[in-house]
């Protein structure tokens, strides 16, 4: 490098390089802050970007002063040579593709794409030569996770790239080792293998491809129940057609997922030729920079109209789909960013519980699932810049069109399409298509003055022709008449939406008072659409005299049909504007505004919900209920499942819970959000859980209601605990602090069954903390408490709590005798997961007590019960020791590696660590050390992190049992801290094996 040269690195080790001398960024969070700056190299990042990125959400009160030192540091370290400027509220790290690592590696990788394979191939292997190992490796911050998996997904995507040009130029000999290497690290890219098969088959190997296909297969199935795609089955079958090697064969790509959501076009569009030719422009796939096109407008004006219009005209231009969202941008509340991300990463093919919690991270996954892909992605209705930001897709070959009535003056390089109304002509021809052109022609006056009359608003032009075609008898005169009167006068939305407004009411008032009734009750829940026994619950019909009324509102163009939803039943919603005014009729109609209403539907998803609940196994929780007045309902059908009436009503059940918060209805609140654990928990809803719980603990802080804020904390320290790693701090410690916050509120509240339930994780957390003594105390106190209020389920929890505190010390006769009655308790209680999890940990002490078989058995039974509820989180545990159970035999590592891809595809922190553990032991009892040592380091790195001492240590002692032979330093390093944490629990017998061991290694080294 040039002597006076900035370079810096990221894609390994984050670095900063003053010509060939390495600066001294020392520490993890400074290396953090820099890191994040240079992922947004040349834009400013503003200080609420960078705390977001550095603390997820939870940043300490005194963010900003430590980034400001933080900035500093970097400084400093630069030697006052870095171009990392304060500016606009934030900082800007000004550095080029020639100064950044992960820069040059992305302009590599594109500019390879249009060269001659020869070409291609030097300059992929250019680009991966820039990787020193796990992006941002030294670094830790909240954002590091997110985005080491979006530099690694590019990593691998080249790497892709690069075999099958190595093919193209005939090189398939020389890649084979390098190429299978690959394939069976990532075994989950159907990519590599079918490269691999193809490279095999050139080679005269077609044995060797075809076995090769079917290593792939039994991963799959065994690793997720699934089959290889298409592309993969295609090459197989090629292969196996073919009598010798097909040097023209080329890998087929794996067939990704295609969304296509765009809603239906509009049959009889109309005029905007000048704006549809310009949005025809900025939307063709021409192979430049793709753009931000923004439409905005007045209300009515059709922007949505045009957009979708413009979108499937372009659609052809995005092979890789068309995504699309309704942001509700004018109403009280918004869509969340995170919320469309979640479901725009489903549309791509990310599985419900790989999507990440914070906000952040999701983004750079839903960018990682762009970048490279042509798609188009549609946000409507938006309501600012900050709404839409995160959900502008990755890399330059997408395009985001969006709509809104706000300017979007912010959104940077924004083409943008500002729509008025309609010309005289344009008004003319819509009218004309949809009242039908022969009734328009013979009163060219009348037509002339409803026009006049409706200002040329779009909407407004398409519902009074939509008048004029369902009355063809009127003359025109009659609505021109009608329109000429002041209080239905359509032209008033040249300054709002009033005639719309009025035309909505003239079908309101046509349906009589039972269709009025119900079509202003049903518009107070601020829902995307309902189901028809909520109709039934806020009139007290039947459900099928209810389902005819709502017809009757389908037939007036007052409701619209949602479909059918997976339970079988049918579901409704209102047009927008329509539900606006038929909510001022609510509010001027209903007694008291329709709070009474709103209680009585918001009672009925209440009522439906807890039958549901019931019928789910869940973590044996008390289930807590407040006072709130239940809504039954009449004639409903065959009794439905109760996981499918979840599935159909969950976005339905948080619009009910978050409604209720708004509305002061406490009780209604937290008993709903306590409905829906079981629901969350055994699908792996982690994202609404965590939403709906903290909305819901607010609250009723807020409210000063003690026992809904102890039923959402409660799980809240479920989730954070297990099921979330993003949280600073050691996770056991963050577990037994809230844990005595929850006993404290259930104890005030007066609820001894929530007292059982905090008792419990009580004592596991502080088991974890080594501390046996007072876990004992409190997994007593939790029996005693289940007992005494008859919590059946919460004497299972805590006789297994019990078992775990007599395992960690080592107590295994005892632990027995409390996992048999817990056991016992769970298949009194009928809860099947509950058996399921008890099944583990007796598979964890017959493991640990050397009784392998009777391990396996229960192993089995838990296994096969997960498995039936698709129970993917607890199924990693089995799976873990089931892997220790057949140490040192072969099943163990297929059994270890499989919980490892689970742990780390749903960012389970604990079985991540478990998983690298138990694979560590595989490496080492096979005499592979380097491998055990890169295993045990990370179990390590994040035992750390999780605050469990006894799993360090046990982790501890591995790591230096492989280090003995290549590093004695390191490995006494090891024995030194494993014999420490293990003197202070009480292990004495480990404690001696150390001393052994160190004594042992201290003579070696001294001859």
């Amino acid at each position: 490098m040039p002597s006076d040269s900035v370079h810096y690195r990221i894609l390994g080790s984050v670095e900063v390089w003053l010509g060939d001398a390495r600066a001294a960024v020392a520490r993890p969070r400074h290396r953090a802050v820099l890191g994040y700056l240079l992922l947004n190299a040349g834009r400013v990042v503003t200080v609420e970007a960078l705390a977001e990125a550095m603390w997820g959400g939870a940043e300490p009160a005194t963010a900003r002063s430590q980034l400001q030192a933080d900035v500093s540091a970097i400084r400093r370290a630069g030697d006052g040579r870095l171009a990392l400027l304060s500016h606009s509220g934030g900082y800007l790290l000004q550095a080029g593709p020639d100064q950044v690592d992960h820069l040059r590696f992305g302009a590599l990788k594109a500019g390879a794409r249009e060269l001659p394979p020869a070409e291609r191939v030097a300059r992929l292997r250019e680009a991966l030569a820039l990787w020193r190992g796990p992006a941002f490796a030294d670094a830790s911050g909240a954002y590091v996770i997110g985005a080491r998996r979006r530099l690694d997904e590019e990593r691998l995507a080249a790497w892709e790239d690069l075999f099958d040009a190595e093919l193209e130029v005939g090189r398939h000999r020389e890649i084979v080792p390098e190429l299978a290497g690959m394939a069976r690290d990532e075994p989950t890219r159907e990519r590599l293998w079918i490269a691999l098969m193809l490279a095999l088959h050139r080679c005269g190997r077609q044995a060797d491809a075809l076995a090769a296909g079917r290593e792939l297969r039994r991963f799959l199935a065994g690793e997720h129940g699934l089959e290889p795609g298409q592309a993969f089955v295609a090459a197989e079958r090629s292969i196996l057609q073919s009598d010798g090697a097909a040097e023209g064969d080329r890998p087929a790509e794996a067939v990704p997922v295609v969304p296509a959501q765009l809603p239906p076009d509009i049959a009889d569009f109309t005029g905007r030729e000048r704006e549809v030719a310009h949005l025809a422009g900025a939307l063709a796939q021409d192979g430049t920079t793709r753009p931000i096109v923004t439409i905005t407008g007045m209300g009515g004006v059709g922007k949505s109209t045009l957009a979708v219009h413009a979108a499937h005209r372009a659609a052809g231009a995005y092979p890789d789909g068309q995504l699309y969202a309704r942001l509700h941008g004018t109403e009280a509340h918004p869509v969340e960013p995170g919320d469309v991300l979640a479901r725009f990463l489903r549309a791509l093919g990310v599985d419900e519980r790989a999507i990440p919690i914070d906000l952040t991270a999701r983004a750079d996954a839903y960018r990682s699932r762009t970048a490279g892909r042509r798609v188009l992605v549609v946000l409507d209705d938006a309501a600012d810049e900050a709404q839409i930001r995160p959900l502008l897709p990755g890399g330059t070959s997408c395009t985001a069109l969006v709509t809104s009535r706000s300017g979007l003056d912010g959104l940077e390089s924004a083409q943008r399409v500002q729509l008025g109304v309609f010309s005289d002509d344009e008004a003319v021809a819509l009218l004309g298509r949809v009242a039908g052109a022969h009734q328009i022609d013979g009163e060219p006056g009348e037509s002339a003055a409803i026009l006049g009359l409706v200002g040329r608003l779009p909407l407004a032009v398409r519902i009074v022709g939509a008048r004029l075609r369902s009355r063809p008898a009127w003359p025109m005169s009659r609505l021109t008449s009608a329109l000429r009167d002041e209080r239905r006068r359509l032209d008033h939305l040249v300054a709002g939406d009033l005639a719309v407004r009025t035309s909505i009411a003239s079908s309101y008032h046509a349906i009589g008072e039972p269709g009025r009734r119900l079509a202003r009750r049903l518009s107070l829940f601020a829902m995307p659409d309902f189901p028809s026994w909520l109709a039934a619950a806020v009139t007290g019909t039947p459900v099928a005299e209810a389902e005819d009324l709502l017809e009757r509102l389908v037939d007036a163009h007052l409701l619209l049909d949602a479909g059918t939803d997976a339970t079988g039943g049918g579901r409704y919603h209102f047009h927008d504007l329509v539900w606006l005014y038929l909510r001022e009729r609510a509010r001027d109609e209903e007694p008291d505004g329709g709070d009474g209403v709103l209680r009585t539907g918001l009672g009925a998803y209440l009522w439906f919900a807890r039958k549901m609940s019931e019928l789910i196994p869940g973590p044996c929780y008390a289930a807590v209920h407040g006072q709130a007045v239940e809504t039954g309902v009449d004639g409903l059908g065959s009794t439905l499942d109760p996981l499918d009436w979840f599935a159909a009503e969950r976005v339905s059940l948080l619009a009910a819970t978050r409604q209720a918060c708004d509305l002061g209805a406490i009780e209604v609140a937290f008993d709903l959000a306590g409905c829906l654990e079981k629901y969350f928990d055994i699908r792996g809803v982690y994202i609404d859980w965590r939403a709906t719980n903290d909305l819901v603990l607010a609250a009723c802080r807020d409210a000063g209601h003690v026992l809904g804020e102890a039923v959402m904390l409660r799980g809240l320290i479920e989730l954070a605990t297990w099921h979330e790693a993003d949280h600073p701090g050691a996770a056991m410690e963050r577990m037994l602090r809230d844990a005595d916050r929850l006993f404290a509120l259930f104890t005030e509240a007066g609820h001894g069954p929530g007292m059982a339930d905090a008792a419990v994780d009580q004592a596991w957390a502080l088991a974890a903390k080594g501390d046996y003594e007072r876990a004992a105390e409190r997994a007593e106190a939790a029996i005693r408490l289940a007992e005494q209020h008859e919590h059946l389920g919460g004497r299972a929890r805590a006789h297994v709590a019990r078992a775990v505190v007599y395992g960690e010390s080592l107590a295994l006769p005892e632990a027995e005798h409390h996992l048999g009655v817990a056991l016992e308790l769970a298949r009194k209680l009928g809860n099947q997961r509950y058996v399921a999890t008890t099944l583990q940990f007796i598979g964890v002490l017959n493991t640990r007590a050397g009784r392998r078989d009777p391990a396996i058995t229960a192993l089995n039974e838990s296994l096969q019960i997960l498995r039936r509820y698709q129970d993917r989180y607890a199924e990693v545990l089995t799976l873990l020791t089931l892997a220790r159970a057949y140490l040192p035999a072969e099943p163990a590592r297929g059994f270890a590696s499989r919980a490892l891809t689970i742990a780390r595809e749903y960012n389970l922190p604990h079985h991540t660590a478990d998983a690298l553990g138990v694979l560590g032991e595989i490496e080492l009892a096979e005499g592979n050390h380097a491998g055990a040592v890169g295993h045990l380091e990370s179990s390590v790195r994040l035992w750390r992190e999780r605050g469990w001492p006894a799993f360090l240590a046990d982790a501890l002692r591995k790591l230096g049992d492989a280090q003995m032979r290549t590093d004695p330093d390191g490995a006494r390093r090891a024995f030194v801290e494993a014999r420490a944490t293990y003197e202070r629990l009480g292990h004495t017998s480990s404690v001696a094996e150390l001393d052994a061991l160190i004594s042992d290694l201290d003579r070696i080294s001294r001859c």
